[in-house]
């Protein structure tokens, strides 16, 4: 562009009716052609992301090829009068060229406006019509036609190349969201892989103790019913296991199909605490209930398991002295609180605490399937379960249900 400036500043000056329109002409494009050379030496040298790109970096583009079309506008009134008809129309010819190529070869980013067409195809057809010549009107209608024609194939190029940009990020979408699937398969894979094998060592456990109490219970003598004792004890700790993995699968697999009705949860929190006293007996614990007549929309079932399993894990993994259960209302919601005065639990872990398969570092984790299963059976019945953040003197597990 800056040799064909300097082309036409010196072909044109003896042929031109007036010098300083030239001069000004030239002046305006060369200042457009300097703006785009460091405008692209700052942008190298910059490196911008793609978002500083568009938001900014695009303007010089943009305001680049609006002057030059404005330039070339302008230009057959300053170049053009005075000249021989021949050359006339032959660089009439040479705008219409450049309005086609100008069309066709903008792109989404910077795309040629639609008021840019008009200007330079109402230029050159108000300039033909105002030579004096017998072929003005033929000319300044064909202008028109192909600046029409140009119209249109603007159109179908923004739309082109705005269904390719659309096909592009909807392929660069379906490609992330493969990755993504890929990634959950994996770690689903991963996870149940690290299930298994603690599984395995966990049903190990009290199957070998079994075994050991049984041979020991075979002997006569004082030792005879502490190992049977033992053996009743491992057999249902492995029972309890098996029950435990049955009722995480069937979650799993969709199995469990609630029934919603309008559900007590004083009586459910008495039963449960019922079922886990000798469990607490055992670990040196006290339940204890604060009474409720708080009733929620539930499955009496799926509901039952998720309490006893909250109260389960507060017995089992604590380390504690106390338990305490009770609801408190919330709105349209009811809070079921099992809160114990234990080891608590370190910051950070309510992030894979409810996770499928999730086990903790403490010595009492074992195969991580009762929260797990306490987070599908509150998504069951329309509720959520979650560790309060705020409570330091052990853990407070709230249950959150619909209220009645």
């Amino acid at each position: 562009m800056g040799v064909v400036l300097v082309f036409v500043h010196f072909w044109f000056r003896t042929r031109v009716q007036t010098h300083w329109h030239l001069d000004a002409w030239v002046l305006f494009m060369g200042g457009l052609v300097l703006l785009f050379l460091v405008a692209m030496a700052a942008f190298t040298w910059v490196r911008p992301n793609d978002q500083d790109t568009v938001s900014y970096w695009y303007k010089f583009g943009k305001w680049t090829q609006t002057g030059f079309n404005v330039g070339i506008a302008a230009s057959p009134w300053v170049l053009l009068p005075g000249g021989d008809v021949a050359l006339q129309y032959f660089t009439t010819m040479m705008y219409v060229w450049y309005i086609g190529v100008a069309t066709l070869t903008s792109n989404a980013g910077v795309p040629i406006g639609r008021w840019e067409v008009v200007l330079m195809t109402v230029s050159l057809a108000v300039f033909a019509l105002s030579q004096d010549t017998s072929y003005r009107i033929p000319v300044a209608i064909l202008i028109s036609v192909i600046g029409l024609t140009m119209l249109g194939l603007r159109s179908l190029v923004q739309r082109a190349l705005g269904a390719a940009l659309e096909a592009q990020a909807q392929s660069a979408r379906s490609e992330a969201a493969t990755q993504r699937a890929l990634a959950i398969v994996a770690a689903e894979r991963d996870s149940k892989t690290r299930f298994i094998a603690s599984a395995t060592h966990d049903l190990q456990q009290p199957l070998a103790a079994a075994g050991f109490h049984f041979e020991s219970s075979l002997q006569l003598g004082p030792q005879q019913d502490r190992a049977v004792a033992g053996v009743r004890s491992s057999l249902a700790s492995a029972s309890e296991l098996i029950g435990l993995m049955l009722d995480y699968l069937r979650l799993d697999a969709g199995a469990v199909k609630p029934r919603p009705q309008p559900v007590p949860l004083g009586p459910l929190m008495r039963a449960e605490a019922l079922n886990l006293e000798p469990a607490a007996a055992a670990a040196g614990m006290t339940i204890r209930i604060a009474p409720s007549s708080a009733i929620v929309v539930g499955d009496p079932a799926i509901l039952a398991r998720a309490i006893g399993n909250l109260l389960a894990n507060a017995v089992r993994h604590s380390g504690g002295r106390h338990v305490l259960i009770g609801t408190r209302r919330r709105g349209a919601l009811v809070d079921l609180w099992v809160i114990d005065d234990g080891r608590g639990l370190p910051d950070g872990w309510s992030a894979w605490l409810f996770a499928d398969y999730g086990t903790g570092a403490v010595a009492t984790a074992r195969m991580g399937l009762g929260l797990a299963s306490v987070r599908r059976q509150s998504e069951l019945l329309g509720g959520s379960v979650a560790l309060e953040p705020r409570w330091r003197h052990g853990a407070a597990f709230r249950l959150s249900l619909p209220r009645a």
